[in-house]
């Protein structure tokens, strides 16, 4: 599966417990960019089922267990 260096920058960010755009952001390089990116990001992600929403409560993400990412070297 080939992921853009965005997308690799948002999974890395994401954990297993359930986060707001803003959360993962948070663990972002300074400077990254903004949160409509950020939510299109997630969006993508979800699609390529390695994140998943909360149906119950808008706007919550983790990582699916087909989510994580080899650390970056």
């Amino acid at each position: 599966m080939n992921l853009t260096s965005d997308q690799q920058t948002v999974l890395r960010a994401l954990t297993t417990e359930w986060q707001s755009p803003i959360q993962v952001s948070e663990s972002l390089p300074e400077g990254w960019g903004d949160l409509s990116s950020m939510n299109q990001l997630l969006k993508e992600l979800i699609g390529l089922k390695l994140a998943q929403t909360i149906p119950v409560v808008i706007g919550l993400y983790r990582l699916t267990a087909d989510g994580p990412l080899p650390p970056k070297m």
